[in-house]
């Protein structure tokens, strides 16, 4: 699995309880979940190559 600066230190089980939560989630929800993130924290972390 790919993970981005953010997520690069959260779990197997984290990454799918957030990827279960935004499967149920309105687009309100998904937009504020997007804007938490910063910007430019989003790029990869490079503990794996990305595809």
């Amino acid at each position: 699995m790919v993970k981005s600066e953010a997520t690069k230190d959260m779990s197997r089980l984290e990454l799918i309880g957030i990827q279960e939560n935004l499967e149920d989630a309105d687009y309100t929800e998904i937009k504020r979940f997007r804007e938490s993130f910063d910007p430019d924290d989003m790029g990869f972390s490079g503990r794996r190559e990305g595809i």
